[in-house]
């Protein structure tokens, strides 16, 4: 009889979230500090005076805590958890104003009443300013700093958003509740060396042409061959295809065209998978797509690991 899942979930589930206030609170910490001890104010720092850089950083930071408490506990994230952490990155944010603005203790002049926090948010968003070549502040920008401050907001929650959000497109193992390891096995070149023909030479673009699709077809009918192999827990024939491919692997990965072959896998079941995928390009320009992917069994999984 298996143990219910539920606790186990719940209990995981109030690890991350706590482990993420935890390093929201330090983030946030660390910020007050760098602004009251010097010049440098992190989350009003942009990129091309709109790009909040400097909130997604801190954002980033801040929600660090989700990312490694699901990593280790093996809590997958969720929709519903990232727009909870949404939720908590938008709380930390009003909550860290007000703390800063209480601690201020600000009170009108005339007649000495305390400020409201609404007043104060109010007047620092309309005082916000570009800081100057020279050093000073340039003239508040009035409701326009509204704007910014709004900019600043979204790059906050955003930045807490990217390594949840990329925790879970993740390989998950659900049988074992933990993310399944990435492990690269080689790369299959689909292509030729680039070479400069000129447009004119319609004979070597035909032959240029041919050699390409040539080099695919022999790609292809490698990665076959691999399929075939995993599929029919064939560990020797595999191997001995990587090993292969494994001399040219620096040559290969600087083609315009190669494979990526992985072996995606849960470190304690074994469940796997034998996941190829086209690669295009170099550098900024690289497109990935997924090719193929292959169910594998476990003990084949284990030996390719060992």
């Amino acid at each position: 009889m298996s143990a219910p899942v539920g606790p186990r979930e719940e209990q995981s589930y109030l690890l991350v979230l706590i482990s993420g206030l935890a390093t929201t609170a330090l983030t946030l910490v660390g910020v007050y500090v760098l602004d009251a001890n010097t010049d440098f104010h992190i989350m009003g720092w942009y990129a091309n005076y709109i790009l909040p850089i400097g909130a997604v950083i801190v954002g980033v930071a801040a929600s660090s805590g989700y990312g490694l408490a699901s990593w280790f506990s093996g809590i997958k994230i969720t929709r519903s958890l990232l727009w909870i952490v949404l939720v908590l990155q938008l709380a930390a944010y009003f909550a860290t104003q007000y703390i800063g603005f209480k601690s201020l203790h600000l009170v009108h002049r005339k007649n000495g009443t305390p400020v409201g926090f609404v007043e104060y948010f109010d007047a620092t968003a309309r005082s916000f300013a570009w800081k100057q070549d020279n050093g000073s502040a340039g003239a508040p920008l009035g409701v326009w700093g509204y704007a910014f401050r709004g900019l600043e907001i979204i790059g906050f929650a955003a930045g807490g958003l990217i390594v949840p959000a990329l925790l879970r497109k993740k390989p998950y193992c659900q049988a074992c509740q933990r993310y399944m390891r990435i492990r690269q096995l080689g790369l299959v070149p689909t292509s030729v060396p680039v070479k400069k023909v000129k447009k004119s030479d319609a004979v070597g673009l035909a032959a240029y042409e041919a050699e390409q699709q040539q080099a695919f077809d022999r790609g292809k009918q490698t990665v076959e061959a691999l399929q075939q192999h995993a599929a029919g827990a064939k560990v020797a024939d595999f191997q001995k295809i990587l090993a292969e491919l494994s001399p040219g692997k620096k040559q290969t990965a600087k083609l315009p065209g190669r494979f990526s072959l992985q072996l995606v896998h849960c470190n304690r079941c074994y469940a796997s998978q034998f996941v190829v995928k086209q690669l295009l390009g170099q550098g900024k320009h690289l497109k990935q797509t997924d090719f193929s992917s292959t169910e594998l069994h476990s003990e084949f999984a284990r030996s390719v690991c060992q």
